[in-house]
């Protein structure tokens, strides 16, 4: 029966994800994309260093100086080797976090990851002594599903039909974010014990590389742009639990794998939301 329902979850999770994006893209303009690249270029490459080179440099000085236990450090550097974060685009959204540049993000990591991810997991691999190797064209099927395809159609349909695009963003989103309950209620039932089993020191150093990556993001710009801020600081700590849960059962088991990511997923968003709540207080 547990394999039977990790078996649908892998269909119900990245349609469930693929519909939020799509349902948060169908309010967003392309001219509004478009214009980060070309108006805030400084901008866009700050965010980036910060997602994909400074993130991983912080886990892996935590990781060093704090010492937990080796599947702990292993799935932790294939998390954060993982941008960008879809599962975090509506409720960055929703509290106050600039959808276009959202969008930005979304697209720019998910364009780079062919070359970051194996390339930051390598490096990452060294140091802490293990091996993993990344499938392209499983990390390629996987940005397109979650990513690149939802967010390209819903900004299209946005540019085409956007009377259409305001009546089905709402509905799409919430039948998405109804999926994504499901997946997460099924995943806390099947590995409640893996999540109870998880020391303490453990949950310590998951919960201090996400605190790393969300100062990271926060501070990587400057406080005019206070909406690309939180955007960013969420982009930089939660990173793609699908990619790097496709990387962990493909190298290892996944009664290896599951264990260990998921507790360390679950942690960076519950984070992340104290974070958007806290950001959201203060504005």
């Amino acid at each position: 029966m547990r394999d039977l329902i990790i078996e649908g979850l892998k269909i119900i999770a990245p349609l469930s994800v693929a519909l939020i994006v799509f349902a948060e893209a169908l309010g967003i303009s392309p001219a509004g994309v478009v214009a980060f690249f070309r108006d805030r270029p400084v901008v866009m490459l700050r965010s980036l260093v910060a997602a994909l080179i400074l993130v991983p440099a912080a886990a892996l000085g935590l990781i060093l100086a704090l010492d937990p236990p080796p599947a702990v450090a292993i799935g932790l550097a294939i998390l954060v080797a993982c941008p960008p974060a879809p599962l975090m685009i509506k409720a960055a959204a929703k509290k106050g976090g600039d959808p276009a540049f959202i969008a930005s993000m979304h697209l720019s990591l998910a364009a780079l990851a062919i070359i970051t991810v194996p390339a930051v997991l390598h490096v990452l691999a060294i140091p802490l002594e293990f091996s993993a190797s990344v499938d392209p064209v499983s990390l390629l099927a996987i940005l397109a599903k979650t990513i690149l395809l939802p967010i390209g159609l819903g900004l299209t349909a946005r540019a085409v039909f956007p009377a259409v695009a305001d009546r089905f963003a709402a509905p799409l989103g919430t039948i998405g974010s109804i999926g994504l309950l499901i997946v997460v209620l099924a995943v806390a039932g099947v590995l409640y014990r893996a999540l109870l089993d998880m020391e303490a020191w453990s949950y310590g150093v998951i919960a201090a590389v996400a605190a790393a990556a969300l100062a990271i993001g926060h501070l990587m710009i400057g406080s005019e742009y206070s909406e690309k801020r939180t955007v960013l600081a969420v982009e930089c700590a939660v990173r793609h639990p699908g990619l790097a849960i496709a990387i962990g059962t493909s190298n290892f088991t996944a009664q290896e794998t599951l264990p260990v990511l998921v507790p360390c997923i679950i942690t960076f968003m519950v984070i992340a939301n104290v974070y958007l709540f806290l950001r959201s207080r203060s504005a």
